[in-house]
């Protein structure tokens, strides 16, 4: 049996639809159908998902074993040698909120172990707007290391008083914290003084995903 075959015949086993399998892992219908026929290779992370999904492991769906049987959950898969976790994605940060505020996560993305492996709490953000274009572009999935300072020059989650948090480059001064936005179109926001006190880090930026 293919790699196809096992999907199309779990995915039935299911009752899901091509439509309904795609949205859980973040592909369109026609995509699934392509998986199905073998038009195009499975990655490594799309089979983490379609395991997920599927009641199954991603070696069952790469043909590596026969075991169908899904494992005990676990928030870790070895897969060809290397290790993946389920890292949290988060719709937003909002102020008063901190990394392990997990009603705000809307998903997970399997992300090599070896990029989480320091016992940090790690969240994902995506990207909205164009303020620190061209580096991160909207719609990319961040990786953030979840901490309350960082250090010059880092590129950062912040939040400013009540408002959503944003990805900038802080950089710090005497008595003044400095707001970098990457677009020229978008100021230098700074805050001097006791307006220091306004800015809160959420955590260090580590990585970017972009989604293609």
């Amino acid at each position: 049996m293919n790699i196809g075959d096992r999907i199309r015949n779990l995915r039935e086993k299911c009752s899901l639809t091509q439509e309904e399998v795609g949205k859980k892992i973040g592909v369109t219908k026609a995509t699934v159908n392509r998986y199905e026929t073998g038009e195009i290779d499975i990655k490594r992370t799309i089979a983490i998902k379609l395991a997920d999904v599927l009641n199954t492991t991603p070696q069952y769906i790469m043909g590596w074993d026969d075991d169908i049987e899904s494992p005990a959950p676990s928030n870790t898969y070895p897969l060809d040698d290397i290790k993946f976790v389920n890292v949290p994605v988060i719709g937003s940060v909002a102020a008063g909120t901190g990394c392990l505020a997990d009603n705000e996560i809307i998903g997970y993305e399997p992300t090599d172990y070896d990029d989480v492996k320091d016992g940090q709490e790690y969240r994902y953000l995506t990207v909205k707007g164009d303020s620190m274009y061209p580096k991160f572009e909207e719609g990319d999935l961040v990786l953030v290391r979840c901490q309350s300072s960082v250090d010059s020059g880092s590129y950062a989650v912040v939040l400013i008083d009540d408002e959503e948090g944003v990805i900038k480059k802080i950089v710090y001064g005497p008595n003044f914290i400095e707001l970098h936005s990457i677009n020229p179109m978008y100021p230098v926001r700074r805050f001097e003084n006791e307006n220091v006190l306004r800015i809160r880090v959420f955590g260090l930026v580590r990585s970017i995903k972009r989604k293609l």
